[in-house]
């Protein structure tokens, strides 16, 4: 930091007294943008201005006084001017380079921020207040009824005035009346009911003020306090601050992972906010089930890590145990009622426009990163924001737009150690607000060994308000040991050399979902795609990974040519993907090697794959010691897949938990795509099996004797998940997502088109560009595909697909088939096709339109499309052209069937 004392005066006559100037780096060019910090004179705080256009600034009129001038900006040291003000002051001042160190500093006084707001050590502290009976009492909160036979409540004690919760100790039972159907035999299928019921003998509610109201009607005289209370508070406040860096079960991921909630900052909003968004929490000791969690959640929703705005859950909360799950998770009756019930509910309560960050990855790999988040108000009063971080990166230093320091909320990384931010003052709606966030550590990188590197937390390596529901700019810098590479998200706009550290420049030019990137000693390779402007580059290690170090069969892999042809498979894949959906909004991607065996990822732009990719089929079958078909079908379809979900995920995202289906399916889908038309002849084997091998993942029954399919239908999403029903949304979500798309093309494919498939082209060019600025629900898509149906589509005659979606969207029912046929001569040289469909296994409500393909010497094409209802034969007479070879229901196995 530079140190330059000034006095400089003028004629004390001169009435505006001012300092203003210019901003230049050491060169003489000028700096937009920089932050320039008056304070001292009689300023109660300082003045905050930024340099124009041209790099100049000014402060307005100021009392004579001894003032500093602090200048800062990013990639330069900090300037620090004392002025001795007696008139106006012209400064010229200039920056230089910053002093690339990596070092750990010391927030000092910054730290004193950290969790020590005075009303969250309140609610961190809390005790008990008032007791009272609480007998034969019945209380409703939408689906659910507490019914309160015996027992003491006692209320916690109030802060700021405000009661945020209560303790019950007695005899009490919960009964859940399922709104819809769909969810009771959810919760049917969970507990063997479709209502629950449950007896508990106690229970801490934890509320905004406005739910206390509830329980004073039934309140007796006060009375002292149950000797339990204390306790049971104790024990709860233990549970709700505990987590542990690996998750046992499906409920501890969900509630107690990377971005569990600190009650207490929650409840912390509604203290600041009297009109914060109600929410009423209850946690219960059931005698049949240890730890029942009712969350009844306005705009937020009740479960928020599975990204959905549905206000009402029950979960059982079992980590260990087989009941282990989310029972019920819903909308309010209301909300049906009203007819206003939607996966597209907004539930924030900020809206992130921009990401500015910063980070340094040190030798250790452990990150050094400051965040500038410029976000915007969307319910007044509020107060509190909430980021997705991960634990162990610890914050140091949290900062307003005035660069003032401002409370922040981390506790320990072995606790409810989410990050909380806490403005100041309630901000205006409408107006874009800022705050500056620095941290540091580790647990984001793990080296895999020479030059490799294992990159986590790919949506919690920065401070993320949202997570993927919604869409912001993002400015990022990374400053790394120059021996690396980082290839992230967005547009590489500069690179250098600042001594030892390599640094790089990424801009997404249009708002993304997220930012991520990969680390480590790449090699790159371009291809050009002449054909669609995309621009292609290939990065790609040039050493295994430790534990594959060992390996014979990999000793021959040649990264570079199989990286050549990843690339190709990536270009070919954006030419098919373009004329199939449209254009994506990206014009370049990035294909990167990482050491994960087999998995693989795709960010916007930025695509992760695993190293069974880049081997060949020798390599493999010497690694198995066979052929092992299941695996050589997922090293097909790793690249096609990834790359597809430059469009489904990121052109098109997903409204909540309910349509994630409608990314991953899409994009499995569109990996069989590439088997059937980028491939070339001889295309038919990998594609038919293909479609089988998902079919098998659909309806392979398990250990337990439950296939994916009986866990539930497409639309519940990671509700599918128990330990019965293990890795059921994968083997569901992305399978039977891909048939569900690829059924409705079957439907409207028309040979006698000059385009076959013209008809389900338009329908997902269209899908695409409606949903460009705008999440996708399940019921926009279903009415993007109303739009564009087929005449024979409409079944029902009432120009509606309710009957396709309610089979294999929102049911299970999967059909078996059985077809007959015979061939006999007709007049002119035609051929009569008799043949007869059996449907069987389905209810009288299932209905399907299936295809019927004839081979005339050309390979299998649709002939005829046959409608068919329940379980049931149908006969049809079919004049044909010709004699076929063959005649076939469900050649390429692209229905679903038994």
């Amino acid at each position: 930091m530079g140190v330059i004392l000034l006095c400089l005066a003028a004629p004390g006559w001169l009435y505006a007294q001012t300092i203003s100037g210019t901003v230049q780096d050491s060169s003489g060019a000028v700096i937009a943008g920089a932050r320039i910090e008056v304070s001292g004179g009689d300023l109660a705080q300082p003045i905050v201005l930024t340099s124009d256009g041209v790099g100049k600034f000014s402060s307005g009129d100021l009392k004579p006084g001894i003032y500093s001038v602090r200048v800062t900006c990013d990639g330069f040291e900090p300037l620090l001017k004392p002025v001795d003000l007696h008139g106006p002051v012209q400064l010229q001042l200039t920056l230089t380079v910053a002093k690339q160190q990596i070092n750990i500093s010391v927030a000092g006084k910054s730290l004193a921020f950290a969790n020590s707001d005075p009303v969250y050590r309140q609610l961190r502290d809390l005790g008990l207040g008032e007791t009272f009976p609480l007998n034969n009492v019945a209380i409703t909160w939408d689906v659910a009824t507490f019914q309160f036979q015996k027992g003491t409540l006692t209320f916690l004690s109030p802060v700021n005035g405000v009661v945020t919760g209560a303790i019950f100790v007695g005899e009490g039972h919960l009964n859940i009346k399922p709104a819809l159907s769909i969810d009771a035999r959810e919760l049917n299928r969970r507990t063997g009911a479709s209502e629950f019921d449950e007896d508990f003998n106690e229970a801490v509610f934890r509320f905004t003020p406005n739910a206390r109201l509830k329980f004073l009607p039934g309140l007796g005289d006060r009375t002292t306090p149950a000797s339990e209370a204390a306790a049971v508070f104790n024990r709860w406040k233990g549970k709700m601050r505990q987590r542990r860096e690996r998750p046992v079960g499906f409920t501890e991921y969900l509630l107690h992972g990377e971005t569990m909630d600190n009650v207490d900052a929650d409840v912390l909003a509604a203290v600041y906010n009297p009109a914060h968004p109600e929410f009423f929490n209850a946690y219960l000791r059931g005698k049949k089930h240890g730890d029942l969690r009712f969350f009844l959640r306005t705009r937020v929703g009740a479960a928020p890590q599975l990204d959905s705005p549905e206000e009402v859950a029950l979960i059982n909360y079992d980590p260990a145990g087989m009941d282990d799950g989310v029972w019920y998770l819903s909308h309010l009756k209301s909300e049906y009622s009203n007819h206003t019930a939607s996966s597209l509910e907004d539930r924030r309560l900020f809206a992130t426009h921009r990401y500015q960050i910063e980070t340094v990855i040190a030798k250790n790999g452990h990150l050094f990163s400051s965040a500038t988040i410029t976000f915007e108000p969307l319910v007044a009063g509020e107060r509190v924001l909430k980021f997705g971080l991960l634990p162990n990166l610890r914050v140091t230093r949290v900062t307003d737009e005035q660069g003032q320091d401002i409370y922040f909320i981390q506790e320990s990384r072995k606790e409810d150690g989410s990050f909380y931010a806490i403005l100041p003052q309630v901000p205006p709606l409408g107006k874009e607000q800022s705050i500056h966030v620095e941290y540091a550590g580790d647990k984001v990188l793990e080296q895999a060994g020479q030059g490799s590197y294992y990159v986590g937390a790919r949506t919690s390596w920065y401070p993320n308000l949202n997570g993927f529901g919604e869409h912001a700019f993002y400015d990022l810098t990374f400053k790394v040991p120059k021996r690396y590479k980082v290839v992230s998200v967005g547009k590489l706009e500069a690179e250098s050399i600042e001594q030892d550290l390599a640094v790089s420049h990424w801009v997404t030019p249009v708002p993304v979902a997220v930012a991520g990137f990969n680390y480590g000693e790449y090699q790159r390779l371009d291809l050009d795609d002449d054909k669609t402007g995309y621009k292609i580059s290939g990065y790609y290690l040039t050493e295994l990974p430790d534990n594959l170090r060992r390996s014979r069969a990999l000793a021959s892999m040649a990264p570079r040519g199989m990286t050549k042809y990843a690339l190709e498979e990536t270009r070919a894949q954006l030419q098919l993907c373009t004329y199939y959906f449209g254009k994506s909004p990206y014009d370049q991607i990035y294909i990167t090697e990482q050491p994960d065996f087999a998995f693989g990822q795709s960010w916007p732009t930025l695509v992760y794959l695993p190293i069974s990719a880049y081997t060949d089929s020798t390599q493999r079958w010497m690694l198995f010691g066979q052929i092992n078909s299941k695996f050589t079908g997922f090293v097909q379809e790793v690249t096609p897949h990834e790359v597809s979900h430059q469009w489904w995920g990121h052109a098109v995202g997903w409204a909540s938990y309910h349509d994630q289906w409608l990314s991953e399916g899409f994009a499995e889908f569109s990996a069989g795509l590439f088997l059937q038309q980028a491939m070339g002849k001889g295309w038919q084997k990998d594609y038919i099996e293909f479609w089988d091998r998902l079919r098998q993942r659909i309806l392979e029954k398990n250990n337990f004797g439950t296939a994916p399919n009986d866990a539930g239908p497409l639309w519940m999403g990671l509700r599918l998940e128990s330990p019965r029903t293990e890795r059921a949304y994968q083997n569901v979500a992305y399978p039977k997502g891909a048939y569900v798309l690829q059924m409705l093309r079957s439907m409207m494919f028309n040979p006698e088109d000059k385009v076959p498939d013209a008809a389900f082209i338009a329908m997902m060019h269209d899908f695409v560009a409606s949903h460009r600025d705008k999440p996708a629900s399940t019921e926009s898509f279903k009415a993007i595909a109303e739009k564009h149906m087929t005449k024979a589509m409409d079944l029902r005659k009432n120009g509606r697909l309710d009957w396709f979606f309610d089979e294999w969207v929102y049911g299970t029912q999967v059909p078996r088939y059985h077809f007959e046929y015979q061939l006999s001569p007709a007049e002119g040289g035609k051929v009569k096709l008799h043949m007869t469909i059996t449907q069987s296994e389905v209810d009288e409500h299932f209905a399907m339109l299936l295809p019927v393909f004839a081979d005339f010497g050309n390979g299998m094409m649709p002939i005829v499309h046959v409608g068919i209802g329940g379980s049931t034969s149908r006969t049809l007479d079919v004049l044909l052209p010709a004699q076929p070879k063959k005649v076939a229901l469900n050649p390429y196995k692209e229905i679903l069937e038994r």
